[in-house]
């Protein structure tokens, strides 16, 4: 994949359309609030064992592809808007946490001995 492609072409798409004025950063922050509340409602009335087959189900599967799609749009849109290499961002945090997260910590546990 891409980004930066699929950056330009997301870009085209908002300059055809006359979005890139409303793309602020906050507005963007809200949009992605909203997009992923969107996500949420395939889920939200289901049993974790449900939810684990909604992406067997064609038409469940295309909405919820389009829903997470959308979402990951406006946050290349924001990453764009701020200067941030979405990239470089991620492979940071994925550092960042490998460091962090080692094993499983001794809280989490729960173990009485």
């Amino acid at each position: 994949m891409d980004l930066q492609q699929i950056l330009k072409q997301y870009n085209t798409l908002c300059e055809d359309n006359d979005w890139q004025v409303y793309h602020t950063p906050k507005n963007l922050a809200s949009a992605i609030t909203v997009q992923a509340a969107k996500i949420l409602e395939h889920f939200q009335w289901v049993t974790e064992e449900e939810s684990l087959s909604l992406g067997l189900i064609p038409a469940r599967k295309k909405q919820i592809s389009e829903e997470i799609s959308s979402t990951f749009f406006l946050l290349l849109a924001l990453t764009n808007k701020t200067g941030i290499n979405l990239e470089e961002a991620i492979a940071a945090k994925a550092a960042s946490d490998q460091e962090k997260h080692k094993g499983i910590p001794d809280e989490y546990l729960n173990i009485d001995m």
